[in-house]
């Protein structure tokens, strides 16, 4: 790991982080962070060079996720770090609709990135790495206190986060062939899924999967339609290298499945461990199905989008984007080959799925600490999540919230109206997911609040608070706050045509932005205007939202008191005493926004809330 050398698992330290992925590096930096120097952070891990490694596909952001990628960095996060480091292809989707429903997002070399990740971690001196795999979590008085290792091995920790991707009970399917492991060439996490069952939590079990990989030197190039980068690349990090970007940016190229390639899908579905019960896990991902999934489900289509990705700048493997698969090797190798520009294509690794076992989210708080057992949390695809943004958010709000445990300080917990993040444990802790989860814009009723550009101004001062944010990103921020209320004053002072001033013509949608910037003087702080121009054009929308938002703060600042009993608060209706006594909802605001909670039912609530706590 960056020439750094590995420590032996010690036997004490204030919060140990169990897993080196993404949720894993961001709960370990925002733990070693947040501690500070005389606190100590141990990530314990099975394969230390495998940290921080893009499993699937080699690209960071997207919609919703670009704006989890800010959020994290605004908060003093690596995510962002590294992406910038290591991309190969910048571009903001839906450059085309509003800011708000825009997201940023980097093809990146996958080698470069996990090297990002490894040398940011390294800058801890608080932050130890270790090797070893966990059997046991140890209990005291009902409190996690450490973990036993598969070597015998205890550590006592103040705190535990436990983020263990896809490897608990993990194992993979390549058509009939099975082989324990929650990536190719690694193993997989057994005994923590027997000790989560005995602690008494309800666990389930998920699957995702990946496409084949192919040789780039065997893919007819000419041809196909290039998908290319911005041509301003717009970074993630306010801390990124200059000049930006770093790397040689290179294109994608897109092709498609074909008639053909369903027809031959169709016919070998009985080899399809999805389909021929081979896999029992409840669900894939709704959102980034198989191509078989894709060919039952959108059985009138005769095409699907194929996105030819490179995985890194130097190697030769292309990431398929789009026909992710566990069909037998044999049926991959001709699906490939029916694709136009793939005809002679040859399949470096082969798609594959992975089933795993992970915690049912309502039994956590949206602190990412674990309801049944205190100073025990979990991040990542153990909470049935799906994506590396989603993982590395609430990486952060675990690794924070473990080290404020371990200082015996109260939990963070980010409302809807402030972040993504706060949207999605949200989310997790108020509905059973029927798939694995992945955050959109719609789902965020306050995503015009929750855009992009502005995460710094919704989240950094917070960072700054908890100890998160550094002095270098403290300043930058600063000083772009500093030219944003300039901008403001500037827009509120400079009368325009008609008296106005120039806020009111920028709210004007046959404005431009290049005007208001021409008025105002210059390109220098084009960015920030077009910010600014965006809160101009939306105050009115956010105006009309206060109140809601307003209401809901109050319910999510309202704690349910532990001794509160849903069956006894007279005039609940039955469903909503059972989602209740199901979810046990940590406020009043989660217990609102649970499915079969009617405003009515919050109304008893809150009175029972009253009554319990006046007795």
């Amino acid at each position: 790991m960056d020439g750094r050398e590995l420590s032996s698992l010690p036997t004490h330290c204030d919060v140990l982080v169990i897993g080196g992925g993404h949720a894993g590096a961001e709960a370990a930096w925002a733990a070693a962070h947040a501690l500070g120097d005389h606190g100590r952070v141990i990530l314990l891990t099975m394969d230390p060079e495998k940290i921080g490694v893009m499993s699937c596909n080699p690209a960071i952001g997207g919609l919703a996720k670009g704006q989890v990628v800010r959020e994290v960095d605004a908060l003093g996060g690596i995510m962002g770090r590294a992406a910038d480091a290591a991309g190969i292809m910048f571009k903001v989707l839906n450059q085309s609709r509003g800011p708000a429903v825009q997201g940023p997002r980097a093809q990146c070399d996958k080698d470069r990135y996990a090297a990002a990740v490894q040398a940011i971690l390294s800058t801890r001196s608080n932050l130890e790495v270790s090797t070893g795999t966990v059997d046991d979590i140890l209990i005291q008085n009902g409190v996690c206190v450490g973990v036993r290792t598969a070597s015998g091995q205890e550590c006592r920790a103040s705190a535990v986060v436990l983020t263990t991707g896809t490897f608990m009970r993990a194992l993979m399917h390549v058509g009939e062939d099975q082989t324990r492991g929650g990536r190719v060439g690694e193993g997989s996490a057994d005994g923590i899924s027997g000790c989560l069952r005995r602690l008494g939590f309800d666990l389930g079990r998920l699957k995702t999967g990946t496409p084949p990989r192919l040789l780039k030197t065997s893919i007819e190039w000419d041809g196909l339609p290039v998908q290319k980068g911005d041509e301003s690349p717009v970074p993630f990090s306010d801390l990124h290298q200059e000049p930006f970007p770093t790397l040689t940016q290179t294109t994608c190229r897109l092709t498609h499945t074909t008639a053909d390639c369903h027809g031959l899908i169709r016919d070998n579905l009985d080899k399809a461990p999805m389909f021929s019960g081979q896999i029992d896990a409840s669900a894939g991902p709704r959102y980034c199905p198989s191509i078989e999934d894709k060919v039952v489900r959108f059985a009138d289509r005769d095409s699907h989008h194929v996105f030819l990705e490179p995985e890194t700048l130097d190697g030769e493997s292309i990431y398929c984007n789009g026909i992710s698969t566990s069909l037998p090797p044999e049926i991959q190798r001709e699906i490939v080959q029916l694709m136009p520009g793939c005809e002679a294509a040859e399949i470096r690794q082969y798609g594959y799925a992975v089933e795993y076992d992970m915690i049912w989210p309502h039994q956590l708080d949206a602190t990412c600490e674990t309801k049944l057992v205190p100073g025990l949390f979990t991040a990542g695809q153990i909470n049935g999540t799906s994506g590396y943004e989603e993982a590395a958010g609430q990486g952060w709000i675990a690794g924070v919230n473990a080290a404020r445990r371990a200082r015996g300080e109260s939990p963070i917990r980010l409302s809807r109206d402030r972040a993504y993040i706060g949207v999605m444990l949200d989310d997790l802790v108020t509905k059973k997911p029927r798939e694995p989860y992945r955050l959109f814009t719609s789902r965020a009723e306050h995503r015009m609040l929750l855009r992009a550009d502005n995460a710094d101004e919704r989240l950094t001062a917070l960072g700054r608070e908890i100890g998160t944010v550094c002095d270098a990103r403290w300043d930058i921020w600063q000083a772009k706050l500093s030219r944003l209320e300039g901008i403001r004053d500037r827009l509120d002072q400079f009368h325009g045509e008609g008296g106005k001033n120039l806020a009111a013509l920028a709210r004007r949608p046959d404005v431009s932005e290049d005007e208001i910037i021409r008025r105002l003087g210059g390109e220098d702080d084009a960015d920030e205007v077009r910010r600014v121009m965006t809160d101009t054009r939306y105050d009115g929308y956010v105006k009309r939202q206060q109140a809601e938002i307003k209401r809901q703060r109050e319910a999510d600042g309202v704690t349910i008191p532990s001794t509160l009993d849903p069956f006894r608060v007279t005039g609940l209706r039955s469903e909503a005493v059972e989602a209740i006594a199901h979810f046990k909802p940590a406020t009043l605001g989660q217990a609102s926004r649970l499915a079969g909670v009617t405003p009515a039912d919050a109304t008893v609530l809150a009175v029972a809330i009253r009554r319990s706590l006046a007795d």
